[in-house]
């Protein structure tokens, strides 16, 4: 929780990962922030999973009050068994349990008020130190949740592209279909004229042909009076 809190982290052995969470002001918190008001963690990994820590300083919910809650949060889409140990100054607890995907498992009334003022759960600054280890953890396997998720995003990018795609083609063909009204104004207004020379064509072909009929009964005509002269 930037402002908040100090966190860094230690992997040993490969297997088994040490978070630290130092919070400021806890004291103050305590005495403070109603039920149900938190502290979260960054989101931290371990294996191909993601976690993140909440802290209730005075507890999750009213009838926790005056005691300090805390939760793993498993922030996958799959389950995972794991190992846990949380502790707070002197106060331990260790668990093995699965967590459900997208789900938290802890402890509502992990230790009272009354215990972390009486130990050196706080510095002299009033900050608190939790410290969870995670180990041996468990992945469910249904395919990798991160390309899982990556393909998502990559399809709702396709979807995204493909409806621009579509808007463009709606005005092209709205574009078109004004064209084609305005073609076929065109055409009605051309039309008129365009039987007027049709027609003109025709008189002209009719008179064409006439002139030919004539021809051709002055050479016909022409050619008996050859006949009888010789």
């Amino acid at each position: 929780m930037p402002g908040i809190t100090e966190e860094w982290k230690i992997f040993r052995d490969g297997q088994q990962l040490e978070y630290f969470i130092k919070i400021s002001g806890f004291e103050n918190k305590m005495q403070t922030w109603r039920p149900g008001r938190e502290v979260w963690s960054k989101v931290f990994c371990h294996g191909e999973s993601e976690f993140s820590v909440d802290i209730y300083p005075n507890g999750n919910e009213k009838r926790n009050k005056k005691h300090i809650s805390v939760y793993l949060v498993n922030r996958n889409d799959w389950d995972v068994k794991v190992h846990v140990n949380f502790s707070i100054g002197r106060h331990y607890r260790k668990e093995y349990h699965k967590i459900g995907a997208n789900s938290s498992m802890g402890w509502e009334r992990f230790c009272e008020h009354q215990d972390i003022l009486a130990d050196t759960a706080l510095d002299a600054e009033g900050k608190l130190t939790t410290t969870v280890t995670i180990s041996a953890i468990w992945e469910e396997v249904i395919c990798d949740g991160k390309v899982t998720k990556k393909l998502l995003e990559e399809t709702k990018e396709d979807v995204e592209d493909l409806k621009s795609e579509i808007t463009d083609l709606k005005k092209e063909i709205k574009s078109l279909t004004s064209k084609t009204e305005s073609g076929r104004k065109e055409t009605k207004k051309m039309l008129p004229e365009t039987q007027n020379e049709l027609a003109c064509l025709r008189s002209e072909v009719a008179d064409l042909k006439d002139n030919m009929k004539t021809l051709l009964s002055q050479l016909k005509s022409l050619g008996n009076t050859s006949a009888r002269v010789s």
